[in-house]
């Protein structure tokens, strides 16, 4: 499959409908994200379902793309995308983080296996070029058990895992969605400074709740958590509120505006103040 992702991309630079190529590079034995700039580079182009594409860059709180258009706004930009790169390149367009204009994309469908691993409802783009559409995971196993189980005992496997939590920071930092320039989870307003695990479950339920209109299953908090806290079948079930709720489902149209209105950027009261 790579032969084809590769001969597509040279054929895309060849025509002059891209200037540059982002994808995922292999360079001393590890798979990272690149700018490729000529045709002769795309021999080191590869494809993984296990590296991401479009993580935040930090401390400018941009992702690439959004750095790469800032500094050449004209750039025709090829990507290499697989289903939940493309829909967050949709959510990060839909809350002007970036440009679709200028982007021609490269959609590779990720194969059962793949799809198997990342527990990916959807492991393929619309934009489809290569590979084959498989059957996503439409059941979690995760949620389904939790849902059987007592209130009570759900409260306990909750509050066990967000015990757990050394306030790392890594599922924010991780997250190609978590863009605010100052994050909620650390001002003194929301989450107490100074104690770890972080108070509960305020610290985790902010994030929740901020992604909760955006989030597209990456996975990528939970792959990113140090101490294995179960972050992906929260986000799961809470994907699936906002499904049955409103009838909106993240990364999916650019277009289409997010039921959810409401933000963390007002600060909230104190104790014993009025409006």
């Amino acid at each position: 499959m790579i032969k084809k992702v590769q001969k597509l991309a040279r054929e895309y630079f060849q025509s002059g409908k891209v200037e540059i190529i982002y994808g995922l590079k292999k360079h001393n034995n590890k798979v990272v994200p690149s700018v490729f700039n000529k045709e002769d580079e795309l021999k080191d182009l590869v494809i993984s379902a296990k590296e991401p594409l479009l993580n935040i860059c930090r401390p400018s709180k941009k992702n690439i793309i959004r750095l790469i258009e800032e500094k050449y706004p004209e750039a025709k930009i090829g990507m290499v995308v697989r289903g939940c790169d493309e829909r967050i390149l949709i959510e990060l367009s839909k809350r002007k983080q970036i440009k679709l204009d200028n982007i021609e994309l490269i959609g590779v469908a990720c194969n059962k296996e793949d799809a198997i691993a990342c527990n990916c409802p959807k492991p393929y783009p619309v934009h489809l070029d290569i590979g084959t559409k498989v059957d996503g995971v439409i059941e979690d196993k995760k949620n389904k058990e939790l849902l059987n189980k007592k209130l009570s005992e759900r409260l306990s496997f909750w509050q066990y895992q967000f015990s757990k939590c050394i306030k790392c920071y890594g599922c924010r930092n991780a997250c190609p969605l978590c863009f605010c320039k100052d994050c909620a989870m650390e001002q003194q307003e929301w989450t107490k400074t100074g104690e770890i695990p972080p108070e509960i479950p305020m610290f985790h339920f902010i994030r929740f709740y901020h992604l909760a209109d955006r989030c597209i299953d990456c996975g990528e908090c939970e792959a990113a958590c140090p101490v294995d806290i179960p972050l992906l079948t929260i986000s799961k079930q809470i994907r699936n509120d906002i499904k049955d709720l409103f009838d909106y489902e993240s990364g999916l149209d650019a277009e289409q505006e997010s039921p959810l209105l409401t933000s963390l950027d007002e600060v909230p009261m104190k104790e014993g103040e009025s409006k």
